[in-house]
This record gives C-alpha cells, sequence and structure tokens, in this order.
C-alpha cells in the first residue's frame, strides 16, 4: 500500500487542513520540519521515503491564483506530484501538465463534467477520480458529477481515471478514523486502484485499510503530529 503525504498550499504556505472548512485552514504546525514552507516539508517527506505526495492548490480549486511556484520547486526537488488545483475544464489543467506533475486529479467538488476528464487524457498523464466525499455523499460543482457515489465511481472509470480516490472532507484533519465502511463498498463497486484521505489516526487504521485492499493513503496530520513517523512507515511499505 502507498503512503501518500499531503502538501495543502494557500498563497505559497502549507495550511493544516481541518473538515474540509478552508476558511479556517491555519499554518502547519509540524515535527517534521520548522516553519510552513512547503518545499521544507516536501524535503522532509522525501527524507521518510516517500516520494509521492498530493498538492492542493488551494488558491486555484477557490479561483483566487494559484501556487504553482511552489509546485515547481516541489517538482525539481524530485517529487512524484498528484496535483488536485480544481480543475473544472481539461484546460484548467495544461499550466499543471506543463510544471512536470505525473498526476493529475479531476475532482467531483469542481469539475465541471466527466467529459471534461476524457479530455485531459489528452495530456499524456494519468488521471485520479477524486470522489470528494461529506458525511458519505458526493460533494459535486453539478448535477454532471454528483449523485449516489456508485454512479460516479463508475462514471469516473468510463472517462478513463487510472485510480480512484475517496476524499471524506469533512473527517480531513480531525483524527476521527477514516469512513471504512465506505471504503469497503468502493472496492467492491470497481477493478481499479482506490486511496483513501480523511481521518487516519495512526499505524493501527494504515494496517487496516492495507488490510481491506486500498492501493493507498493520503496523510498529513498523523505525519505532523508525529503519529506516523519513520517506524511506521518502513513497516507499512514493507509487510505484504
Amino acid at each position: 500500500m502507498r503512503l501518500i503525504p499531503v502538501l495543502d498550499v494557500r498563497e505559497g504556505t502549507a495550511v493544516h487542513a481541518v473538515g474540509g472548512r478552508r476558511k479556517e485552514y491555519r499554518p502547519v504546525k509540524s515535527v517534521l520540519a520548522e516553519g510552513s514552507s512547503p518545499l521544507s516539508l516536501a524535503r522532509a517527506y522525501l527524507s521518510l521515503g516517500l516520494k509521492e505526495i498530493y498538492f492542493a492548490d488551494l488558491d486555484a480549486i477557490e479561483g483566487s491564483g494559484d501556487n504553482l511556484a511552489s509546485l515547481s520547486q516541489i517538482v525539481k526537488g524530485g517529487a512524484e506530484v498528484m496535483v488536485d488545483a480544481g480543475f473544472e475544464r481539461a484546460e484548467d489543467a495544461r499550466p499543471y501538465a506543463e510544471v512536470g506533475v505525473k498526476k493529475l486529479v479531476a475532482a467531483t467538488e469542481t469539475l465541471e463534467s466527466f467529459a471534461e476528464v476524457e479530455r485531459a487524457r489528452g495530456y499524456g498523464l494519468p488521471l485520479v477520480g477524486s470522489v470528494d466525499l461529506k458525511e458519505g455523499r458526493v460533494v459535486a460543482r453539478s448535477r454532471k458529477t454528483g449523485g449516489p457515489v456508485a454512479r460516479v465511481v463508475q462514471a469516473l472509470e468510463r472517462a478513463g481515471v487510472s485510480e480512484l480516490l475517496l476524499l471524506n472532507l469533512d473527517r480531513v484533519g480531525t483524527s476521527t478514523g477514516p469512513n471504512v465502511a465506505l471504503s469497503q463498498r468502493v472496492l467492491r463497486l470497481t477493478r481499479l486502484p482506490v486511496l483513501v484521505g480523511g481521518g487516519v489516526r495512526g499505524a493501527g487504521d494504515l494496517r487496516l485499510l492495507k488490510k481491506l485492499g486500498m492501493a493507498g493513503v493520503l496523510l498529513a496530520t498523523s505525519l505532523h503530529l508525529g503519529r506516523v513517523g519513520r517506524k511506521e512507515i518502513e513497516e507499512i511499505l514493507r509487510d505484504p
């Protein structure tokens, strides 16, 4: 199972995401690095053996700017980045593809339609279909990308995503535990690799998710608080 650390970035600063309430996000305080520089945290992740990073460009998601400069530094530093920048249409992804990211995230919260996923495949990068959730319900920009979880999963699969992400926005940063029941349900709905984000408390949750068959887990708070460190990371990555 892959362990994928998260960088939520606003105005060039890494912030601590809690419950999807973006106006309340504050600069990260982490045991991994001094300050809240995205580049410093990315280097800390890399030093732990975590090369794959999930980068959320909050300014782009909120339509108030972008963090391409920070992203470019991190990519040049050797990280393999999947980026969520709130793409509505395929053309919105172009600047990020040109920076050299490894994957593009197509998220239900901002995506105009699933047809845009098919168009974005023209950049030649794998696409991660993010099923954004609050209280188990899909958060969507429009009816075209909303509806029951099963419908959205199947639509993203048909559109050509290479893997799925179940992003439980209301659990992010809360240390309340992952949504295990929903994860199990989605695993039964698709043959695609499934990632999950939101609520991980520590190594116990990682072991459970790995046992369920999740392909990967997004991590932030548990890393910043030191609940998941080098020992736990090596255990999860090592053991079959």
